[in-house]
């Protein structure tokens, strides 16, 4: 009898267990006696904009080799080198000028540069430059001394482009042409400029021309001519004016 009451207890027991598997629906084999729930679709995700699509990634340029020829750098010009021995003999074919240089120095009562008491030969101030270099290379010389015919006498009579040689202590040469040739009176010579020694290189000439002055002891006109070194020289065309008188001085040269 306990027998059977055990067996009638162990049936209901898996009566009861198999009811509520019944009513909740067995997962272990997949089945789902519940009611069927059907999610409703989500149409949002349908309805976002599309990603956008990339743009194309141009391509460069095909490089082009560059075939054109670089236009070289201007090569600098040479230096000069600077003369550094002194001048000594001077010749002007023109006036037929064979005269001996000699350097002076500056007279400082009269405020200008010496000049050799002799009419055959030409002074070169010293303080001015050397001739061909850079600056103003100044010489003079008397047009007559004691009655003798100095070398300068006739310097106004060259032309423009007539040529001058000057021989340096060591033997070399260099040749000067005329620029420019002017008479002035000496009370209104612009002798600032004359003697000034800056600038592009050339020589100055400088002599007296008549008439003599016996209060002053000079004559009354002064000869001004400019060379400039012959090499590139050209004759200026028309002539130039290197030191023009100031309106209100005199007329103009002799």
């Amino acid at each position: 009898m306990k027998n059977i009451a055990i067996s009638i207890s162990l049936a209901l027991a898996i009566l009861a267990l198999t009811l509520i598997l019944l009513a909740r629906g067995c997962g272990w084999f997949g089945i789902n006696t519940g009611p069927e729930v059907i999610s409703e679709p989500d149409y949002d995700q349908f309805l976002e904009e599309p990603s956008p699509v990339p743009e194309p990634i141009p391509e460069p340029d095909p490089i082009v080799p560059d075939t054109s020829e670089e236009e070289p750098e201007p090569e600098p010009e040479p230096v000069k080198p600077a003369i550094d021995v002194w001048p000594v003999w001077m010749y002007i074919p023109a006036l037929g000028v064979d005269a001996e240089i000699q350097d002076t120095d500056t007279d400082y009562v009269a405020d200008t540069m010496e000049i050799v008491p002799s009419a055959d030969v030409i002074s070169w101030w010293r303080e001015s430059v050397i001739p061909g270099n850079d600056g103003n290379a100044i010489f003079g010389g008397h047009n007559k001394w004691r009655g003798a015919r100095g070398q300068l006498l006739e310097l106004d009579t060259l032309e423009i482009g007539d040529e001058m040689e000057i021989v340096y202590e060591d033997g070399t040469t260099m040749k000067f042409r005329l620029e420019s040739v002017f008479v002035y009176l000496l009370a209104t010579a612009p002798g600032g400029l004359i003697m000034d020694i800056e600038g592009d290189a050339r020589v100055t000439l400088i002599t007296c021309k008549e008439p003599f002055n016996p209060v002053t002891g000079t004559s009354d006109n002064r000869i001004i001519a400019i060379f400039k070194p012959a090499e590139g020289f050209v004759i200026p065309d028309p002539p130039i004016e290197p030191f023009p008188l100031k309106e209100g001085e005199a007329d103009g040269p002799n």
